[in-house]
């Protein structure tokens, strides 16, 4: 796993070996949602797009909000 942002609201993880994909946690909600496919690859695309940019942690965030709907699995801490 690789750690591709992280911040007060959102945690976004890349799966590496054997799974491709992308884990997007909603730490506020505690909900989390795996994109694979070709939602995965508009996300890394969009994602390299914002991160190219220096942008702020509220904009990044803004952009994650847009992937909510997606989010459908509770999550639990241990």
């Amino acid at each position: 796993m690789n750690v591709m942002y992280s911040s007060e609201n959102y945690y976004v993880v890349e799966f590496l070996p054997g799974r491709h994909g992308i884990e997007l946690v909603d730490k506020t909600t505690g909900r989390a949602g795996f994109l694979e496919g070709a939602v995965e690859v508009k996300f890394r695309a969009s994602m390299a797009e914002i991160v190219a940019g220096e942008p702020s942690v509220e904009s990044v965030d803004e952009f994650l909000g847009h992937y909510d709907a997606l989010l459908t699995n509770s999550i639990a801490l241990h």
